[in-house]
């Protein structure tokens, strides 16, 4: 009723929301910031990269313009160095206009103009942008950015394309490891990539949980702060209590060549050797819980374009929480399109965190929408507030942007409904920016 009222007010009670508005905004921004979620690659390898417009575009960006339309050979195109920035650029442009008021859009507008000074995307400043990209292309660029511009004391970053673990950059990073490929091998190859992975053969499932506990051990003395895991990917998260047994017999039929599904849909639709995942990964979790490292869980929306979204409904993992009540679970990007079932699950469950990585830049007005029934409904310190979830840091500072915005903006409407004080406001910001996830993340590192 107080919403109701107050949005039926005149223009001139806008402005005192606004001004709410703005000291909330400075406020929060002045808020250090643990991030739950990113993909950077280090600093020394990045700058050895020819980083363009058309790489930031590239992540996540790209498959928005892929749903508008986007042929694939102009995709393929615009990653090829050798193909004119103009041709690139006409491709790009014809579904931009479509785009570019998606989140991802967003995110890489704010990116461009406040890191590079640049405010218009077009073929008139797209030569500009791609100077002024490679002249900052050099050490020290994440030191501005991440540090000075985002004051994001430490991102818990995910190197999946580290086939062994390797230590993070203190200054910047918390370790975060993938141990996927043990729990969902999928053909006879794949199983065999595993064992110099662990420096050992894997003629059975004992071995291969010894492999997978082998790994796992070696990213505990590297610092690893939580295993995360993207197995919504490949297939549902129903992880049903498997004996061994029954996934040894899985793993001979694989070692057979027996019932492997080469063709990637129909390997999504219906997954096979469910009993050796299955038992894996309830030996994951244990694991987890014998080292006392949380468990980072993809949930809704994947990235790309296209796969079974069901697959990934947060509730499908309630026999895990259930049964691992000592683990702590840190369930991603609020499950969107099921926030619902996240949101409840935060609430029932103590071992259940709710994280917004990815979410504001995958629709910012539905993270705004979340935020009210979470804060409503979930104790304040289960919600983590952000995650970039991005490859270069450029897009991680406007993702942050974006949610420094949204959390300023649900708190005045809080504060305006009479949920809070301004005071409480800031203070509820603060948990869910830095103190709910550093008190998850930072046990190990001070």
């Amino acid at each position: 009723m107080r919403r109701r009222v107050f949005l039926s007010l005149p223009a001139a009670a806008y402005a005192a929301s606004a001004d709410l508005y703005k000291r909330l905004f400075a406020a929060i921004d002045r808020i250090d910031v643990l991030d739950t979620h990113e993909h950077i690659l280090p600093e020394a390898e990045r700058a050895k990269l020819p980083i363009d417009f058309f790489t930031l575009a590239g992540h996540y960006l790209i498959d928005d313009l892929s749903s508008a339309g986007l042929p694939a050979a102009d995709r393929e195109r615009m990653e090829k160095p050798d193909v004119p920035t103009k041709d690139k650029f006409r491709a790009f442009n014809e579904y931009w206009r479509y785009a570019k008021a998606t989140g991802y859009g967003e995110a890489l507008r704010i990116a461009i103009r406040d890191i590079y000074g640049i405010d218009e995307i077009s073929d008139r400043t797209i030569e500009k942008i791609n100077q002024a990209i490679r002249d900052r292309n050099k050490p020290g660029l994440y030191r501005e950015i991440l540090k000075k511009r985002s004051r994001i004391r430490y991102a818990i970053n995910d190197e999946y394309w580290q086939p062994n673990p390797t230590a993070v950059d203190p200054e910047f990073f918390l370790l975060a490891r993938k141990f996927d490929w043990f729990a969902a091998p999928s053909t006879p190859e794949g199983l065999h990539r595993l064992e110099p992975l662990a420096g050992m053969d894997i003629p059975n499932v004992p071995a291969l949980k010894k492999a997978l506990e082998k790994h796992f051990v070696a990213g505990v003395k590297l610092g690893m702060v939580t295993a995360k895991s993207t197995m919504a990917y490949q297939r549902d998260l129903h992880f049903a209590v498997t004996s061994e047994a029954d996934a040894q017999t899985d793993f001979e039929k694989l070692m057979r060549g027996e019932g492997v599904v080469t063709d990637e849909n129909r390997r999504l639709d219906r997954r096979p050797f469910r009993a050796l995942s299955n038992h894996l990964f309830h030996h994951l979790v244990q694991l987890a819980e014998a080292h006392n490292i949380p468990v980072q869980i993809h949930t809704g929306m994947q990235a790309g374009n296209g796969n079974y979204i069901e697959h990934t409904q947060p509730a499908l993992l309630t026999n895990l929480f259930l049964r691992y009540p000592r683990v702590q679970f840190d369930i991603f990007h609020i499950g969107f399109p099921y926030s619902g079932e996240a949101t409840v699950l935060g609430k029932m469950f103590p071992n259940v965190w709710v994280d917004y990585c990815w979410m504001h830049i995958i629709s910012p007005s539905a993270a705004r929408a979340a935020l009210h029934q979470m804060l409503d409904s979930v104790p304040a310190n289960k919600i983590f507030g952000f995650g970039g979830d991005y490859r270069y840091p450029e897009l991680s500072y406007a993702h942050l942007v974006m949610a420094r915005r949204n959390i300023a903006r649900a708190m005045a409407e809080r504060v305006e409904d009479g949920a809070c004080t301004e005071t409480e406001a800031v203070e509820t910001a603060r948990w869910l920016l830095y103190d709910n996830p550093a008190r998850m993340f930072l046990k190990r590192n001070g």
